[in-house]
C-alpha cells in the first residue's frame, strides 16, 4: 500500500489534488496504526491526534513542519534524559557510549603566553 506512490507522484498530488493527497495520508496512517500490535495502538492514536490538532492550529505548512519537529526533539530529550538516569549519568552531563560509567569531567587548562620573535 505504503509503496504504490513514489516522491514525485505525491508531490504532484500535492499540487493537483491536494485533497486527495490528504485523504491518502489519513488511510494509511490508520492502516499502520492498525497494523500495529494491539498493546501500541492507544498511544499511536493519542500521538496521532496530537500530530493532527499541531497541523490544524498552524498557520502554514512550514509553522506545523516546525512544531512537529519541536515535538520530536523535546520527547527525544525526554527519553535521553530518561536513559541517562537509568544508567546513572547526570541529565546535562557527558555519557559515555564506550565505558560503563560516565566519562570524567574535563579538567581546567592553563594558557601559556609565548614570546613574540
Amino acid at each position: 500500500m505504503y509503496d504504490s506512490f513514489d516522491f514525485e507522484q505525491l508531490q504532484q498530488l500535492a499540487q493537483d489534488d491536494p485533497d486527495k493527497l490528504e485523504q491518502l495520508r489519513i488511510q494509511w496512517c490508520e492502516s499502520l496504526i492498525h497494523e500495529a500490535p494491539s498493546h501500541y495502538r492507544r498511544k499511536l492514536r493519542g500521538l496521532q491526534f496530537r500530530i493532527d490538532m499541531e497541523r490544524r492550529k498552524s498557520k502554514s505548512p512550514m509553522a506545523a513542519c516546525i512544531s512537529l519537529s519541536s515535538m520530536m526533539h523535546n520527547s527525544f530529550d525526554r527519553l535521553r534524559d530518561a536513559l541517562n538516569e537509568a544508567s546513572g549519568a547526570e541529565a546535562d552531563g557527558p555519557v559515555s557510549l564506550v565505558q560503563d560509567e560516565p566519562s570524567e569531567p574535563r579538567q581546567l587548562a592553563t594558557v601559556l603566553p609565548f614570546r613574540r620573535a
